[in-house]
């Protein structure tokens, strides 16, 4: 079985798209050189900013790895999309969001959330207008659709109730390099001129992040208590992400009070940023998944998150989980898992657990199968 994939969110600081790609490429690559698993050919279709970042985890397999040229606006991108398929002519081409108009060959495409539909207010009006207009068409005409969670599932169903039974949910995993270790974590952290200890966020500054709540919340955490060596510190606020629409006026009052911002942060420092953190806080208003918590559960690193949408579905039992539009909530939250010692020990041992069910060769070979089978999937 050939699959193509189009890979053009690498190396676009494309956060969690970019994420996942990583992550289904190794996992392909894992599921593919297992003993009885049948052939799988998988090519990458890449813009030439990705080409870089996909060839050294992909020709190492076998992978071919397609440079399609300098990223464009779409639709133009995606014709360029449907010129490679004809000539590679695969069986499966992999997308995300979006389809080529036209596909010469059956299609997947991966849902990560619906939050354009959900929440149009998050985006402005013409994002949300071409995310409707050309996922809605991808899901329409696609074989199969790949959702991340039950809870994306369902909302697929809700805006797409025709779309049903076609709908598979994959879950996403957790890299190996995501562990409680603290290998050369110093270098890190001094490139992201990071300061200890520190409250960490990850996620573009983006309305449905919640990061405006989360500062009002840190505002409000009580000074520790002092112990035999003195006061202990009051830890920072770190947001590691790139800045979005409308964001200028919270990204001044954070700088304002003293918030760390890193800006778009490489895959290699990330484990370190999250193994560093006393904790990390999610308290997103709408997720497809939620990757970052699972990531910081797998570095051993305390995690306070919301309990609405995907995220309750991804954490269960590990995580503290607040009502994210309740500032005092999610201070009290906070405050739980940066000073009850006992709870922040109880959280690594579940974090730890619940991280190591989420493996990106478990994604893929549940991915494959599907393919493979070529049955709906319930």
């Amino acid at each position: 079985m050939h699959l193509a994939i189009n890979a053009s969110d690498l190396g676009r600081s494309r956060g969690g798209n970019e994420s996942y790609l990583l992550g289904l490429i190794a996992g392909l690559a894992a599921v593919t050189g297992q003993a009885g698993q049948s052939a799988v050919r998988v090519s990458l279709i890449a813009a030439h900013e990705g080409v870089d970042l996909a060839r050294p985890i992909a020709e190492p397999h076998g992978f071919d790895v397609i440079d399609a040229g300098p990223y464009r606006r779409l639709p133009f991108f995606l014709w360029r999309q449907t010129a490679i398929l004809r000539r590679l002519r695969p069986d499966w081409y992999i997308s995300t969001f979006f389809l080529p108009p036209v596909t010469p060959c059956r299609a997947v495409v991966l849902i990560h959330d619906l939050s354009f539909r959900a929440h149009p207010d998050y985006y402005p009006l013409s994002i949300a207008a071409y995310m409707r207009l050309l996922t809605g068409q991808a899901i329409r005409r696609a074989e199969v659709v790949v959702a991340l969670s039950e809870f994306t599932r369902g909302e697929i169903v809700r805006f797409y109730p025709g779309a049903g039974a076609k709908v598979a949910v994959v879950y996403p995993g957790v890299g190996a390099e995501f562990r409680p270790d603290t290998e050369e974590d110093s270098r890190a952290l001094s490139a992201l001129g990071v300061r200890q200890p520190y409250v960490l966020a990850v996620g573009n500054i983006h309305p449905r992040k919640n990061l405006g709540r989360l500062l009002d919340a840190w505002l409000r955490l009580p000074v520790p208590a002092s112990t035999g060596d003195g006061s202990l510190p009051a830890p920072a606020l770190t947001w590691a992400g790139l800045d979005r629409w409308g964001s200028g006026e919270l990204i001044n009052r954070a700088l304002g009070a003293g918030v760390q911002l890193t800006g778009f942060v490489p895959a290699a420092y990330l484990p370190a940023l999250y193994r560093q953190a006393e904790a990390l806080a999610y308290p997103s208003l709408y997720e497809g998944f939620g990757l970052p918590p699972l990531e910081a559960m797998a570095c051993g690193t305390p995690v306070l998150t919301s309990n609405t949408t995907s995220l309750p579905e991804a954490v269960g039992d590990a995580a503290v989980t607040v009502d994210p539009t309740d500032v005092e909530a999610l201070a009290e939250g906070l405050a739980r898992v940066l000073f009850d010692g006992a709870l922040r020990r109880d959280l690594r041992v579940r974090g730890l657990a619940r991280a190591a069910e989420f493996r990106w060769e478990r994604t893929a070979a549940r991915l494959v199968g599907r393919l493979e089978s070529g049955a709906p999937y319930a």
